[in-house]
């Protein structure tokens, strides 16, 4: 097992972070989809190739994931052992439009569990950390999930897919989603990263958090950070948040309860 230097991690993440940070305010904001994407390419690569490289200098014995926008190569851990899964831009829409609501996040992975994740936010310089079994940190500070008791209390997030278009599923699950929790939350809200959503649900500024998908390196670090804060994390109709799954619903242990009960009228969460 690796021991792993926190200090030098956040370093490098926030090296990474200010390079993003700087390309993000000075950007002329492209015309076009196609450029979009083409300034998201740019950016994202030379900010994972900064993070990879660091981490190989250091861990050199420590495989990286190269499956970020893989999906079916989330349905199982990849090695065995020890790897990184990294997400350079988590929230590619808003970084590109210059909005302060996107994140770099960064898991290590161990023998197919996550050990270690960061999720930073260069916009608010907030840098975000859990290690399994010792507790999740704000700058360095011990976090813990909001104490609320009623969803009709709670302020509750969610993501919807990143081409609706083409995953009309997925969104239709979104607003069924939103159709059964926006007349009993006390709101909800669409905030951006997911990642970032998810520690914000650990340090307890949002007081849960729900997505469908398949994208688990969307939500692997964020997941860990809600855990360690004391928050239980699960797919969304309550089976094992794991390698495979079909979504995810992040909160305290009664919020997180009555968002399910909330969603057993979706087809998908019950009968998938």
């Amino acid at each position: 097992m690796t021991s792993i230097d926190i200090r030098y991690c956040e370093a490098l993440i926030t090296s990474a972070g200010e390079g993003l940070y700087e390309a993000s305010a000075r950007k002329e904001r492209a015309a076009s989809a196609e450029g979009l994407f083409e300034q998201f390419r740019e950016e994202n690569d030379t900010a994972t190739k900064a993070i990879k490289t660091g981490l190989a200098e250091k861990y050199p014995h420590i495989r990286w994931s190269e499956s970020e926008f893989d999906i079916s190569s989330q349905s199982a851990a990849e090695f065995q052992g020890e790897y990184w899964v990294c997400d350079a831009i988590d929230g590619a829409v808003q970084f590109l439009q210059g909005i302060p609501s996107y994140a770099i996040n960064l898991c290590l992975i161990r023998d197919g569990k996550p050990a270690l994740s960061f999720v930073y936010d260069p916009s608010h310089r907030d840098m975000f950390h859990a290690i399994a079994g010792e507790g999740a940190f704000w700058n360095g500070n011990r976090i813990h999930v909001a104490r609320k008791k009623k969803l009709e209390d709670a302020i509750i997030s969610t993501t919807p897919p990143s081409f609706p278009a083409k995953d009309r599923e997925l969104a239709n699950l979104t607003i069924a989603g939103l159709t059964h929790l926006l007349p009993r939350a006390f709101a909800v809200r669409m905030l951006g990263s997911a990642s970032l959503q998810l520690a914000n649900v650990a340090c307890g500024r949002i007081d849960g958090y729900y997505e469908f998908g398949h994208e688990y390196y969307n939500w692997i670090a964020g997941s860990l950070l809600v855990q360690e804060a004391g928050g239980v994390v699960t797919a969304p109709r309550g089976d094992e948040f794991t390698w495979g799954t079909s979504g995810i619903i992040a909160a305290n242990r009664d919020i997180r309860q009555q968002m399910q009960e909330g969603m057993q009228a979706i087809p998908y969460v019950t009968h998938s």
